[in-house]
């Protein structure tokens, strides 16, 4: 189950490997590549409200940590909501809307209340004010940024939404957000991923070689899906013991397949990672217009703070108390905490009533790391395909598995998305997090790769 759910291609049906191209082995002519006009850099990990991307099973978890976590009742009072918290679409945006939706009603059916408060704007919170609203309770809602979204980020510097967090819809077909997109006016892009083209970075032309190499990763991975290994296995230690290496081009494939879908590096991703969840069908499509958009109608008429962070939540005999870092508080009868997972697992908001069991559930799943860069320019000069994959990325002639040759690993264009032409890139796991600190060095790194990419 492909998981590039919340930061990209972000958590969702499989992307399959391209069909193998018919181009030839060498490009015919070769492509003046211009720099970008402009740029938009990603820097989720270091966002304060955010921390990392989305969640992933490491090695020795169990989906079942997942359950504990959606059914978890603090105190009595408090619930918990999340894409981390869905049993059966983790990692993305229609995960958090399902377990935003799950964390009211349990509310609904455990507590007669007439308040609530709900900390965090996102997906899965707003889903929750509006059950819990429409339920006729009253609802406050608290968010720290000074937008809403979380980790659904339209980014309009350029005069048209970019979308730096969540930009899919895995599965158009009976997926809830489908009717949301709609009711909000958006327009749904869908996406070829037969519409592909690997280059490799030290011939400037297209690579049959990544693609049976990919192809062979992705029916390795078909096999790990249907298979009982031990939890305490990683997946690159799964797929060494049936001849997966580390030279340059399976190094590339995994990146791509497994890296930047779990935003998790093999080697620290737990086999049942890839066990977990479903998919709806339908195909998956982009998300023009404003993904952001429905966030707000979700939240319209709701009580909206912004720019109040929750310091603590504690459970009281009939109500809940959230203090706030500001210094003020905010009291209601329920409370659904919908802040990411990173942030929970560093005690923000502090929750007393936490209990033990919680807490070690919460320490069992990690944040993993998956940045984008969007780089705009006047012309489509890539060509006609969708997506086009970067064996060596953003370091040519790099060594096999050298972290700097897995970043900028594979570009979509965004030309039919937001009207004009640009490509977005992809950094993921520790190669994502060790990328350079500037936004000019994620630039020129990203530029470097399609340089030498479409440069025989």
């Amino acid at each position: 189950m492909d998981r590039r759910r919340f930061l990209a291609a972000g958590v969702m049906a499989a992307v399959s490997p391209p069909l193998l191209t018919t181009e030839p082995a060498r490009g015919a002519r070769r492509i003046a590549v211009p720099s970008p006009t402009a740029s938009l850099v990603t820097r989720w990990d270091t966002d304060p409200w955010s921390r990392g991307s989305y969640s992933a099973l490491p090695v020795g978890t169990s989906p079942a940590v997942r359950h504990t976590l959606a059914d978890a009742v603090i105190g009595g009072r408090i619930v918990l909501a999340g894409e981390y918290a869905s049993t059966r679409y983790p990692a993305t945006t229609t995960g958090a809307h399902l377990s935003g939706e799950h964390a009211a009603r349990r509310l609904l059916d455990r507590v007669k209340a007439r308040t609530a408060v709900v900390i965090g704007a996102g997906m899965a919170g707003a889903a929750a004010a509006r059950r819990l609203a429409d339920a006729g309770l009253e609802v406050t809602v608290l968010e720290a940024r000074e937008r809403v979204g979380g980790r659904i980020w339209s980014n309009e510097d350029w005069g048209a939404p970019v979308e730096l967090g969540a930009s899919w819809i895995h599965g158009t077909r009976g997926n809830p957000i489908v009717p949301l997109a709609r009711d909000a006016g958006l327009t749904l892009v869908p996406t070829d991923f037969d519409s592909y083209s690997t280059r490799d970075t030290e011939t400037g032309a297209p690579s049959r070689e990544a693609e049976i190499r990919w192809s062979r990763l992705d029916s390795l991975l078909g096999q790990l899906e249907q298979a009982r290994p031990p939890r305490t296995q990683s997946v690159a230690e799964w797929l060494a013991r049936r001849g997966w290496t580390t030279d340059r081009i399976d190094s590339w494939a995994a990146q791509v397949e497994i890296t930047q879908s779990y935003a998790l590096d093999p080697t620290r991703l737990g086999v049942r990672a890839t066990q977990e969840g479903a998919a709806y069908r339908g195909g998956d499509a982009m998300v023009a217009d404003g993904y952001a958009t429905i966030v707000d109608n979700l939240l319209s008429g709701i009580e909206v703070r912004r720019r109040q962070a929750a310091e603590s939540v504690k459970s009281r005999a009939s109500r809940v108390d959230v203090a706030l870092r500001s210094g003020g508080r905010v009291s209601a009868d329920v409370a659904v905490v919908a802040v990411p997972l990173a942030l929970l697992r560093a005690g923000l908001p502090r929750m007393p009533d936490m209990g033990e069991r919680v807490s070690a559930t919460l320490r069992g799943l990690v944040t993993g790391v998956f940045e984008k860069v969007v780089l705009r320019y006047d012309e489509p000069w890539w060509g006609d395909r969708q997506v086009y994959g970067v064996v060596g990325g953003g370091a040519p002639g790099a060594p096999a598995g050298s972290l700097a040759s897995l970043r900028w690993t594979e570009f979509y264009s965004l030309t039919d998305v937001i009207g004009f032409p640009a490509l977005v890139g992809f950094a993921a796991g520790r190669a994502g997090r060790t990328r350079p600190a500037t936004i000019e060095g994620c630039v020129g790194e990203a530029s470097a790769a399609l340089i030498a990419a479409f440069s025989p």
